[in-house]
């Protein structure tokens, strides 16, 4: 299973949202999208993950910062504001479940993060 993990400033609107989902898509594939629980950006992700046939799946800050040490990355803005290194490769990671690996880094695309997990175990599904 591969975890699309997503992150966005204040200023993403909705068409980044989907911009940025089909551009990682296009490079590793995706089953879920997440990202935490009380995430601003949490509706107009939604969409555009339903809009693409992706479950989408929101996780507890806590489980985030379980893979902190996993991320490859630092945004020092994410880890003021919610004491985690990466809120796209955490995601990714956390959806992804344990033992999975990034497959693809955070990258920014506009105003939006994202970054890929690889499940290690291929019978976990995107629930």
């Amino acid at each position: 299973m591969i975890a699309i993990g997503v992150g966005a400033n204040s200023k993403a609107r909705d068409e980044d949202f989907a911009s940025a989902l089909a551009s990682i898509r296009a490079e590793t594939g995706g089953d879920v999208v997440a990202t935490f629980e009380d995430a601003p950006f949490r509706a107009p992700l939604q969409t555009a993950a339903s809009r693409q046939s992706l479950a989408h799946r929101t996780l507890p800050l806590a489980d985030l910062r379980k893979r902190n040490d996993d991320c490859m990355t630092r945004s020092e803005r994410s880890l003021a504001l919610y004491g985690v290194a990466s809120i796209a490769e955490a995601s990714a990671l956390a959806a992804a479940g344990p033992r999975s690996e990034l497959i693809a880094a955070r990258r920014i695309i506009g105003n939006v993060t994202v970054a890929a997990a690889k499940s290690a175990d291929t019978k976990e599904s995107p629930t």
